[in-house]
């Protein structure tokens, strides 16, 4: 044999040499990440995971999403073919059934702890009162016409009734809102009917001077006005109407009577109204003013408003209470 043969035999020897290694080393490595996945899957199944939750989670149990990843759910856990015995103990829980509404219908009572008295004391000074109200009298020609009616919402409703004729009258003075409160009358906005605009009751005392003008406020303060606060804004509210209308003559009416039916009875009922009146009463006599006593001929025996005169919220007039108002305003009279 040639050398150069046995060279080439010896090199044929290595490389088939080096393939088996090779292959062998391959197999093995093989071998071994079989028995590492197979090793795996046998631990995650041990203790009661998703192997498919091992892909989306990392080491801190968090999911990839940002999210805590819920190591506990078994609802859809592979077992790679081996069904694990259902150990969970059967639900004897009785199932829950709803009773019936037993809870008494609503029917919107007044807002008060107890019932209403059925009468209501005058709180005046029946001397004090007999001082400054105005007294039983016939009103000149005309006089009516002359009025001008200040207030809040009580007085608002003379538009909507057309008591003097018209919504656009020009003897009705409340904000466009309708309401008015006395801690607000100062700066509120009134609207003017004679330019059709909006300004303070001092702009408006000073553009159309009334001969007469009749204050109805603070119904809206007795539920939250103790006595020197009521008697300062209402008494700020006279130096204001003086100062720009000093030829007006003032007349001081009392707040209406609210109705029986009226639902605010806890905030707003006739034992504070007449206390309210009361104050008023007093003002009156310390400024030497008349004081229209419009609740005594408003108030029932009971102690209310006739149901017959409100609109139907208790407190608010229809037009048989309005006319109730402007017959008393007839026959008392301020004629000094």
């Amino acid at each position: 044999m040639s050398k150069y043969n046995s060279r080439h035999r010896r090199k044929q020897n290595r490389a088939a040499l080096i393939i088996v290694v090779v292959f062998t080393l391959c197999m093995m490595v093989l071998m071994v990440l079989f028995l590492a996945v197979a090793m795996q899957r046998q631990s995650d199944v041990g203790d009661g995971r998703n192997p498919a939750q091992t892909q989306d989670s990392d080491d801190t149990g968090t999911s990839n999403d940002g999210e805590s990843g819920d190591s506990s759910d078994t609802s859809e856990i592979v077992t790679g073919g081996t069904d694990l015995p259902d150990t969970t103990p059967p639900d004897t829980t009785p199932p829950v059934t709803t009773p019936p509404e037993t809870t008494p219908p609503v029917t919107n009572p007044p807002d008060s702890t107890e019932p209403p008295p059925d009468k209501i004391p005058t709180e005046y000074d029946e001397e004090l009162l007999a001082e400054v109200a105005l007294p039983l009298g016939t009103a000149p020609a005309g006089y009516v016409d002359s009025l001008v009616f200040y207030g809040d919402s009580t007085t608002h409703g003379m538009k909507a009734y057309k008591v003097f004729g018209s919504r656009d009258t020009t003897q009705v003075w409340t904000p466009t809102s309708g309401t008015l409160a006395l801690f607000r009358a100062a700066t509120d906005l009134v609207w003017n009917p004679n330019t059709k605009t909006e300004m303070t009751i001092a702009d408006l005392c000073a553009n159309v001077k009334p001969e007469y003008l009749i204050v109805t406020l603070g119904v809206n303060g007795v539920s939250m006005m103790d006595e020197s606060w009521f008697k300062a804004d209402y008494q700020g509210l006279i130096n204001i109407i003086r100062a720009n209308s000093p030829d007006t003559k003032l007349i001081l009416q009392s707040i209406y009577p609210v109705a029986r039916s009226y639902q605010k009875q806890k905030s707003i009922n006739n034992t504070k109204i007449q206390q309210a009146n009361k104050w008023i009463v007093e003002l009156a006599k310390d400024n030497g003013l008349p004081y229209l006593n419009t609740y005594s001929a408003l108030v029932g025996s009971d102690g209310y408003l006739p149901e017959s005169y409100q609109n139907g919220d208790g407190m608010h007039f229809n037009e048989i209470g309005f006319a109730a108002v402007i017959d008393y305003v007839k026959t008392h009279p301020y004629t000094n």
